[in-house]
Order: structure tokens, then C-alpha cells, then sequence
């Protein structure tokens, strides 16, 4: 069977390829079509409560605030930010209009600078400079030089996924056509991050820290059946139990936040 091969950069944002046996006109969301692309985003966090523990402390900081870069660039500046955001995804139509799909989206955090947040734990009179003895609900305005969390190697979100692209409009000479896509997510996330206590830093701790679960919204035009621009609007949940902050083990965190990624 003869494969067409269809070309699609996604506006913005991704690129990719696609391979299908259709022989209708854009068609591309039909039974064995194989496709992929690779993309940018950003993405925006809700705030969390985080678990610290070591051998000389055990804490929770309450309502941590992230930023998806170092310099807390908005969402009004999509392409400022210098830790870059990446997707790249493949996905197969095993029925018309269903594919299974695996990704990996790339998603930054780093923790805010000078923020408030709520101390709840303990430290063992050596363990910090500014810190020291029992802590409950006291409000604490934090510095990245006392504490940051730097998610600069990414969590990486490995997932597996199904998606739903139904068609909405094809013109008469099958030159332009509309999609909607839906779809659902499940994976896990490893982490790659510096970590920085009392001026000291701990660099390049990989993990694997949790799982996702995510969702994805979209619209696609497809153009000559060799081209299509895509938006999309991903969001989800992210589970991090065990989160390494040291390359012996024995500094963990832990903490759930959701995040909502235009890509």
C-alpha cells in the first residue's frame, strides 16, 4: 500500500511529520495514520504546599509559588523565557477520528524570589543560618539564597495518551480543512533540578519524582493534505512523591500542583 507522506508545522509552536494510507484528501485522522511533531510552550503552576526532609530538618513550606523561568518572565512574553519548553509527541490512528499517542513534554519550574510562605516543621540547630528549632504556621518571607527549588533539567513528563480529532469543515477542492482535537493523558515525571539551602547548591539531581495526569484541548487547519498549523491548551496534575535533593538520597521533597500549558 502506497504511503503519502504529509508534511505539517504546527503555528508557532510545533513541527512535525505525518505518514498516512488514506488516499482521501485530507483525511489525516484516519485508521493507520502515523504521525508526530515537536514543539514549544510554556507553562503556569498553581501554588503547594512542599515537603522538605532530611536528617536535620523536616518541614512543610506552605503556599510555594513557581515560575516556569529563572526570571519570572509572564505569559505576555511567550518566547523571553531562557529555559526553553519543549513537546515532542508521536501518535498512530488505530480507528478513524482515535489515536494512541506518546509524548514527552519538557516542563521548567523554579521557585519565586523573596515570596511568602507558611513554615510548618522543625530544623536541628545547625541545619540552617536563618532557620533553627520548631516552626507552626509562621509566615516566612523566603529568599532563593535561603531556599530554591530549580526545575532548570526539567520535569519530564513521559506519557501515554489517547487523542479524539474530529473534522469540522473541509472546502470543496480538499485544500483547507478544520479539526478539533481532545484528549487524555497519563505518565511519569522525572526530574532533573539544583537545589540550593542555606547558600549552598546541589546541582544536577535526577530523579524519578511522581506521575502526571493531563488533558489536552486544540484546533488544527489543515492545508493541500501536506501542511497544518495547530493550537493547543494542555493542563493536568502534577504528583511529585519523590523528589531528590541530594545525589545520596538523603534530602527529599515531595508536593502536587496543577500547571496549564499553551503549546
Amino acid at each position: 500500500m502506497k504511503y503519502r507522506l504529509i508534511f505539517f508545522s504546527i503555528l508557532l509552536f510545533s513541527s512535525g511529520l505525518t505518514y498516512s494510507q488514506r488516499k482521501t484528501k485530507l483525511n489525516t485522522n484516519g485508521k493507520g495514520t502515523l504521525f508526530g511533531y515537536v514543539g514549544y510552550n510554556r507553562s503556569a503552576y498553581t501554588s503547594s504546599d512542599v515537603s522538605f526532609s532530611s536528617t536535620n530538618y523536616d518541614f512543610i513550606a506552605g503556599d510555594m509559588t513557581f515560575s516556569d523561568n529563572q526570571e519570572e518572565v509572564g505569559m505576555g512574553s511567550f518566547f523571553n523565557s531562557t529555559s526553553p519548553q519543549f513537546n515532542i509527541h508521536l501518535g498512530y490512528f488505530v480507528a478513524n477520528k482515535w489515536a494512541i499517542t506518546l509524548g514527552l513534554d519538557r516542563l521548567n519550574y523554579f521557585s519565586r524570589n523573596n515570596q511568602n510562605v507558611t513554615f510548618d516543621g522543625a530544623f536541628s540547630p545547625d541545619a540552617h543560618s536563618d532557620f533553627s528549632g520548631p516552626y507552626q504556621n509562621e509566615e516566612i518571607v523566603l529568599n532563593r539564597s535561603q531556599l530554591f527549588l530549580e526545575q532548570n533539567g526539567g520535569v519530564n513528563y513521559a506519557r501515554i495518551g489517547l487523542l479524539r480529532v474530529d473534522q469540522l469543515y473541509k472546502s470543496r477542492k480538499a485544500e483547507f480543512a478544520v479539526n478539533t482535537m481532545v484528549g487524555v493523558g497519563i505518565g511519569a515525571l522525572f526530574s532533573g533540578l539544583d537545589y540550593t539551602f542555606d547558600n549552598s547548591k546541589v546541582q544536577n539531581v535526577s530523579s524519578l519524582s511522581g506521575f502526571g495526569i493531563s488533558g489536552q484541548l486544540g484546533v488544527r487547519f489543515d492545508f493541500f493534505q501536506h501542511v497544518f498549523l495547530q493550537l493547543s491548551l494542555s493542563g493536568g496534575l502534577l504528583n511529585q512523591g519523590n523528589i531528590q535533593l541530594s545525589t545520596d538520597s538523603s534530602e527529599t521533597a515531595s508536593h502536587k500542583m496543577g500547571y496549564l500549558s499553551p503549546e
